[in-house]
């Protein structure tokens, strides 16, 4: 028997088939560009999921699904989620039981990776912890006394939409000045194309043939080899992710925040200055409590995640 793990994304997403230790034992990427819609996106995904369980011979006793809220985890529905435009209201639970013949489980995206990190990777023993995705948007999974803490309406951690710059970029969500306008990928890119269109001198114009082009990982690259219009971008995005950290460590006193998501991938250039702005300022102790990790399963942080969340004995 394994479990069928599935972290669906608004540009890709993870299925994988894993024990109920948390081993994956095989998975596939899928590209599922949100222009493309539901239907073909889950179409893909299920495809995805049915080769995996052929090529293994494996039987299917539950499935865990990890997805970008906001949603209705006991009814297993999607809310409006801004990086997957026409899901709302579609019952993914319903969808993944009838197409694998197996209870699904549906969960935050965020929530399902620190209730990964908590089960089978570097928040195993630890009884408060908050997990930060850094990617495409900024998401929070938090865990409290050894169980998912979830809030009233059960999308708590929506730590990307903490309000940092009152005034500052449009955020997705709708409102202004959120973390995840300022310090996600998207928000780096952001910045990156602004300067970039208003003259700014870089490297990064040898990469791309217009300032649309511009990613976060490119910002990266640009900063290891000391771009100063670069660096600029990287070092107010990180310093904007350390303030929204620090936020966090004041307001929960973690003994982890664990940190996962493509702009991770980037090491110490992106943990070194975090963990400097919340030494300097959360305070001091809370500071000395906490750690500031990555996430031990690396890119498969999510599906390890919605592989955690069909493990339902455990929570």
């Amino acid at each position: 028997m394994a479990i069928l793990g599935v972290d669906v994304g608004g540009t890709k997403t993870v299925v994988g088939l894993a024990e109920p230790t948390g081993k994956i034992i095989e998975w596939e990427r899928v590209e599922t560009p949100n222009v493309l819609g539901p239907d073909a996106n889950l179409a893909a995904i299920k495809q995805a999921g049915r080769r995996i369980v052929e090529r293994t011979g494996a039987t299917v006793s539950s499935v865990g699904i990890g997805c970008g809220g906001p949603l209705d985890r006991k009814a297993g529905k999607l809310h409006e989620v801004s990086n997957l435009p026409g899901w709302e209201g579609l019952c993914l639970t319903d969808i993944f039981s009838e197409e694998f013949g197996a209870p699904a489980y549906l969960e935050n995206d965020a929530t399902a990776a620190a209730m990964g990190e908590a089960a089978f990777g570097a928040g195993q023993g630890v009884d408060c912890l908050v997990f930060m995705t850094v990617s495409t948007g900024i998401g929070g999974g938090i865990i409290i006394d050894g169980k998912p803490y979830r809030g009233c309406g059960e999308n708590a951690g929506e730590f990307g939409h903490s309000k940092i710059l009152p005034d500052g970029p449009r955020c997705n969500c709708g409102d202004r000045g959120c973390l995840e306008a300022l310090a996600s990928g998207t928000g780096m890119a952001r910045a990156a194309r602004e300067g970039l269109e208003s003259g700014a001198e870089s490297v990064l114009r040898e990469w791309i043939a217009s300032p649309s082009e511009v990613t976060a990982e490119l910002v990266a690259r640009a900063t290891s080899l000391g771009d100063p219009f670069a660096s600029g971008v990287w070092s107010q995005a990180t310093y904007y992710l350390g303030i929204g950290i620090t936020n966090v460590v004041n307001g929960l006193n973690p003994r982890l925040v664990i940190l996962g998501g493509g702009v991770t991938r980037a090491g110490d250039m992106l943990f070194e200055p975090v963990r400097k702005v919340v030494r300097e300022r959360a305070m001091k102790p809370l500071s000395a409590d906490v750690e500031i990790i990555p996430a031990t399963s690396g890119d498969l942080f999510g599906l390890v995640g919605a592989v955690a969340v069909a493990v339902q004995d455990r929570w």
